[in-house]
């Protein structure tokens, strides 16, 4: 029985890639082949999130707004920053 956590799915994979997987769990690659592709695809969605987020990073720099917001902010703070750093010292 698939628990309340898993959703089983059917895919439909390249013969020569699931051979690939096959071979590779045999060597101990992975516990299983849905083991093997449960890695894989976390590898993959962490890799498409930080290219959304560095999209997103990327166009923040270039927005006059977002620039605007970040200069008040680091004028708001230049006191408060000094006042700390002669605290620390």
């Amino acid at each position: 029985m698939v628990s309340q956590r898993r959703k089983k799915i059917t895919l439909s994979l390249d013969a020569a890639l699931v051979r690939d997987i096959q071979q590779l769990v045999g060597e101990g690659e992975a516990k299983s082949q849905s083991a093997f592709f449960e890695t894989a695809l976390r590898e993959k969605v962490k890799q498409a999130k930080r290219e959304k987020r560095r999209k997103s990073l990327l166009a923040a720099s270039k927005d006059p707004l977002f620039l605007a917001d970040v200069e008040e902010v680091m004028r708001d703070f230049v006191y408060a920053d000094a006042e700390t750093a002669r605290m620390i010292r």
